[in-house]
């Protein structure tokens, strides 16, 4: 039988040295790291998701604005379907303007995240024309002052625009890929804007005209 190991010597096995004690350090800390950076990721998502469907939001708003403002340079008239870009362009006050009209997670080379209802394009709120197309697409409207105006739709086409006579049209855009949590958009109401921001606000209309 060998020589029992003294209290001296188990202390002394357990000893580290100061380069050992570092890596021991390093090692706790980084899993501690790791820990905190899996625990926190699901809300580091969030938070970005939030933040780019608000800026999205915002680009909505802006969008909204620009067409009420040619609107009322024009009779309250809103702008054609091939122009209706330019016409949001030429009234932002902004030194990049194109960058409201792209979402921040629109990674496609088209020149705009949304669309236009383009059964709005030449219509007025206010004056009635003598035109059978307009009066056409007055009566699929049925309220010009509830319409949608413009709806998020990633990659959308140069000038993109299709109509949207009732809300089954609009949730039909709707159910297109978003890279979005939820799509977002614009309607006319009243003499103002409102923007909605959930799938269950256009739900609460879905069936009915405007």
């Amino acid at each position: 039988m060998g020589n029992p190991e003294t209290p001296e010597r188990r202390r002394a096995t357990l000893r580290l040295g100061t380069r050992e004690r570092v890596r021991l350090q390093t090692a706790v800390i980084a899993i501690i790291v790791a820990l905190l950076a899996v625990a926190l990721r699901p809300i580091f998502i969030r938070l970005v998701e939030v933040r780019d469907f608000q800026s999205c939001q915002t680009n909505v708003r802006k969008i909204a604005q620009s067409l009420g403002i040619y609107a009322q340079e024009w009779d309250d008239t809103y702008p054609i379907s091939s122009v209706w870009l330019d016409a949001v362009r030429g009234r932002m006050a902004a030194v990049d303007p194109d960058r409201y009209l792209k979402c921040p997670r629109d990674k496609t080379d088209s020149p705009s995240s949304y669309v236009y209802n383009e059964l709005m394009a030449g219509l007025s709120l206010t004056v009635r024309r003598n035109d059978p197309e307009m009066i056409a697409r007055r009566r699929q409207l049925r309220r010009l002052d509830r319409a949608v105006l413009v709806l998020e739709k990633h990659g959308s086409a140069d000038n993109a625009h299709a109509p949207m006579p009732d809300w089954n049209a609009v949730r039909s855009i709707m159910d297109l890929p978003h890279t979005m949590p939820e799509p977002t958009g614009s309607m006319i109401y009243g003499s103002g804007r409102a923007w909605f921001r959930t799938r269950e606000t256009l739900d609460s209309y879905a069936g009915r005209r405007f």
